[in-house]
């Protein structure tokens, strides 16, 4: 599953895409421009950018907080550090791990830690209500980014209506993918062809009762397609459930399972790597997108203040999300970011219909759909 658009978290969900028609359900963040990141005239913005590097490099480190692997680490750092002189210092592991050490150590007024680079629907309920995040907006600086033009959708998108969390990730959360060996082109077009007799006992479902592509499957039904009842006709269909993203997608690799939902992208493309032919099937509902881990959110009373600005904007600028996207393999949220080295299969395409499934409305929601996935589906999965 790629994971949440992004990815989750304004995802969920309003529509962004001009066109797409229904009923809104996330609520995009107003332009930054209106926010209080007004452009500055090139003259001004260059000489308090020139400061702001003078005053990182004095700070001499960011430290971030991260579930990031050692490969994204590594290139995060080379292209910052090498450009800017100033170091960065990760605190690995899970947001959920993480997060109470954080909080624990604020309780006793220890600032550690200046920014959290993670995905939607952890860190801004929790930090967030714990009023430990600094809203991002007055952080931006580089004409480059606040432009709305350079990002989909017209414009930066927030995982809070606060602006605590910028996602700069939006990869299409594909729910679907077949084995396109035993499934044909055009079997598979809505959502609705799985309820056909001739796919049942041939479904595989990532499990939706916790966090992942079958949850998201869960929210996107719920919350843009609107429908509750087809979530209880799919659950007739003999569905194969795990929480294994791997063993699914072998389950479609070898056909056991030709069809799957929620399938985590990573796990897909290790096995078309090895020549599987496992494909992703877009359908008239429309697509979401996920943030995949990609958000980032400061700290107030940060300890290097200064330079985490300064990371803040060059992650976000066209270099940053260059580095950023061809190491983690997901695609930008910027429009101007090469996506040659990525699996086509996780890049936004022309003319497809994608909805941004992030913002506040997700996170508070996806606990109901956890709840409601193991009333309608927990009886099954026994």
């Amino acid at each position: 599953m790629r994971s949440v658009l992004f990815i989750a978290s304004a995802m969920l969900l309003a529509l962004l895409v001009a066109g797409c028609g229904g009923s809104p359900t996330v609520q995009p963040a107003p332009p930054v421009a209106k926010t209080g990141a007004q452009e500055p005239a090139a003259s001004t913005w260059i000489q308090q950018w020139d400061k702001l590097v003078a005053a990182a490099r004095n700070e001499g480190q960011v430290v971030i907080a991260s579930s990031v692997g050692p490969s994204v680490r590594d290139a995060l750092s080379h292209g910052f550090t090498g450009k800017y002189g100033v170091n960065l210092e990760f605190v690995t592991g899970k947001p959920a791990e993480i997060i109470p050490k954080v909080q624990a150590e604020r309780r006793i007024g220890l600032y550690l830690v200046d920014l959290f680079l993670a995905g939607s629907g952890t860190v801004v309920p929790l930090l967030g209500a714990d009023g430990a995040l600094e809203p991002l907006t007055d952080a931006l600086m580089l004409p480059e980014v606040v432009d709305g033009k350079n990002w989909w959708g017209g414009q930066l998108l927030w995982d809070s209506p606060k602006h605590l969390q910028v996602i700069f990730s939006a990869a299409p959360d594909m729910l679907l993918e077949i084995n396109g060996d035993l499934v044909k082109e055009g079997d598979i077009k809505s959502f609705y062809d799985l309820l056909l007799p001739r796919w049942k006992g041939k479904i595989g479902f990532f499990d939706p009762t916790i966090a992942g592509g079958g949850n998201t499957f869960f929210v996107y039904m719920g919350e843009v397609v609107k429908d509750l009842d087809y979530l209880r006709a799919l659950g007739k269909q003999d569905l194969a459930f795990t929480s294994d993203s791997r063993l699914l997608a072998e389950w479609v690799a070898r056909g056991k399972y030709p069809v799957s939902i929620g399938l985590k992208g990573e796990s897909a493309t290790e096995f078309r790597k090895a020549g599987a032919s496992i494909k992703t099937v877009p359908t008239v509902e429309g697509t979401p997108l996920s943030a995949s881990g990609g958000g980032l959110a400061l700290m107030n009373k940060a300890p290097h203040p200064n330079a985490a600005k300064l990371f803040i904007n060059w992650l976000l600028s066209r270099e940053g999300q260059t580095v950023s996207s061809r190491a983690r393999g997901i695609q930008s949220a910027r429009e101007d970011v090469p996506t040659d080295s990525l699996d086509s299969e996780g890049v936004r395409k022309p003319g497809l219909k994608y909805f941004a499934l992030i913002g506040d409305v997700a996170d508070q929601n996806r606990a109901v759909y956890m709840k409601m996935a193991r009333d309608m589906y927990g009886p099954l999965m026994k």
